[in-house]
């Protein structure tokens, strides 16, 4: 809570009386509050009391830079002035309280990480100082005399913050030009025993090292990946990610009781480039749990179907799809198996004549699957709920490949920022390999805390945008850039937005002549808009 700052002394002396003070900006920080002080605009210093309840008792503060590296000094006054004095000194940023022989420095520190500062005791009158050389920054600040409280706070990480990351390399994927990685870190006991559902522990994966992902309510640009497991969880898969590429990756917990997160250490990962396939790999066995047998459902061709799983993990369905014998003899065709995961992870078992082709590692979105060489037979489907949680899953089988109701996206999906100013943002990617494809763009507003909001979205991954999205536009006839490499990008520019405000952007692609046709999305992006207008990065 912060209060004018005579209001302070009106509760604490009787001095007030004495004299008249004018409206300013004086705040005091409360115990036991995180405040967001927000140090953007002309002059990147602010000043603060903080209100100490006793003396007597120990001081804990951290502060928590968010955007930019801070600055932080705590000063007593030492020497007896009026209030009128003091607050002419303390409200003029160029007077140097360092400098000034009524204050003394107690602490200081300046970084762009969490810092903590411990006091025995602190006398009842305390000035903050919070300065940054950035136009954007802000900082988190909590103090409390209770070591337990200020522990309370914020969630608690285990010694060793260190990630442990694995590569998981299957050149049998549709797209042999990405893979997965798994992700491993320790859980402090705190935060597993906890009671369920207090905390979330979250993965950020980055082009760009996001010096301040998780510990503040904003997500920097160039996030490639958001996935959040529960409290008990210990490690998480990251998918879709291209070879021969550095990303970043961030783990935070997340506490919903109290809006915080601390962080893990940023690990960094190289993806390695594309290796040639081995013809003959072992298969793992990864058995699905058993249940009653149940006839296969037959998929016809050519037609988008639905199924169902029961909210268990290990329950499966069996699905099974017929290739026909070509009038050309021995003539051999290709089928394709389209699966599109729109709530939570499953996984896929591929036979071919009762032989096992393939298994895959869990996934959920949008997976393409090509069987080559087939004369004629049928082609078995197992899909494998690989969470507790129930499903609905979107199937289509073809030897038709052309009729897919779902668009061809290129193998670079990312969405890049090419222009922005105080209320707009230009955005640009490459184009589908189908040639007629209708682009949607859709964007959220970000509002204070909506990292929480972020980290416990559970959109369905079959419906195009987002429920709390607005859409923008569609556009069948962008702007076509030809690239250097041959590559056809697309480019248009979002306006009305707010100054220095963060908006989520999605990008649907849906093809315009495919009956039931379905949308893809491209990588989400978010952009923060200029602060001030008339100035472009």
């Amino acid at each position: 809570m912060m209060l004018k700052l005579f209001l302070m002394f009106i509760c604490c002396t009787q001095q007030c009386k004495s004299f008249h003070i004018t409206p300013m900006s004086y705040s005091v920080l409360s115990e036991n509050t995180e405040s967001v002080l927000d140090l953007s605009g002309r002059v990147h210093e602010k000043r603060f009391y903080l209100h100490i309840s006793n003396d007597a008792s120990p001081f804990f503060m951290y502060v928590t830079p968010c955007g930019a590296a801070v600055h932080w000094q705590l000063f007593s006054v030492e020497k007896e002035m009026t209030l009128t004095e003091e607050f002419g000194i303390v409200s003029d940023i160029s007077n140097s309280l360092e400098q000034s022989e009524n204050f003394r420095l107690i602490a200081g520190e300046e970084d762009k990480k969490r810092m903590t500062f411990f006091a025995h005791r602190l006398p009842r009158k305390v000035i903050l100082t919070i300065r940054t050389s950035s136009s954007s920054a802000s900082a988190r600040v909590f103090f409390s005399p209770s070591l337990f409280r200020l522990e309370d706070q914020y969630p608690p990480l285990p010694h060793d913050t260190r990630l442990a990351t694995n590569t998981l390399n299957d050149n049998s994927y549709s797209r042999r030009d990405e893979v997965s990685t798994q992700i491993n870190w320790k859980i402090s006991p705190q935060v597993r025993n906890a009671e369920p559902g207090r905390y979330r522990i979250c993965t950020i994966v980055s082009r760009q090292d996001p010096e301040f992902a998780g510990m503040c309510d904003h997500v920097e640009e160039g996030v490639e990946t958001v996935k959040c497991v529960p409290q008990t969880n210990n490690s998480v898969v990251i998918g879709h990610l291209r070879r021969d590429r550095t990303y970043y990756v961030t783990v935070f917990v997340r506490d919903h009781k109290r809006g915080t997160s601390s962080a893990y250490e940023v690990q960094t990962i190289h993806t390695s480039p594309l290796t040639e396939i081995v013809s003959h790999r072992k298969v793992t066995r990864n058995v699905p749990r058993k249940q009653k047998k149940s006839v296969p459902r037959v998929l016809t061709d050519g037609q988008l179907e639905q199924v169902e799983l029961e909210p268990k993990k290990g329950t499966f369905v069996n699905l099974k799809f017929f290739v026909n014998t070509i009038p050309e003899g021995n003539a051999t065709q290709s089928a394709m198996l389209i699966v599109h995961a729109c709530d939570g992870l499953v996984r896929i078992n591929l036979f071919r004549n009762g032989k096992i082709l393939k298994r895959t590692d869990s996934f959920s979105g949008f997976r393409r699957f090509v069987v080559t060489n087939i004369r004629s037979g049928h082609l078995r489907f197992q899909i494998v709920n690989d969470d507790g949680s129930s499903k609905t899953i979107r199937v289509w089988a073809s030897t038709d490949f052309e009729t897919s109701p779902y668009p061809n996206l290129p193998d670079d999906t990312s969405v890049k920022i090419v222009d922005r100013s105080c209320s707009s943002a230009s955005i640009q990617w490459i184009r589908a390999h189908d040639s007629h494809v209708k682009y949607c763009v859709y964007k959220r507003k970000e509002n204070s805390n909506f990292l929480e909001q972020l980290v416990s979205l559970a959109d369905n991954l079959c419906e195009g945008g987002l429920s709390s999205s607005t859409l923008v536009g569609c556009y069948t006839h962008s702007p076509i850039i030809t690239h250097a490499d041959s590559q056809s990008l697309i480019e248009t520019t979002i306006e009305n937005l707010h100054p220095a405000s963060t908006y989520r952007l999605d990008l649907l692609a849906i093809p315009l002549d495919r009956p039931n046709a379905q949308a893809l999305p491209y990588r989400t992006i978010w952009v923060r808009t200029n602060r001030f207008c008339g100035i472009h990065e």
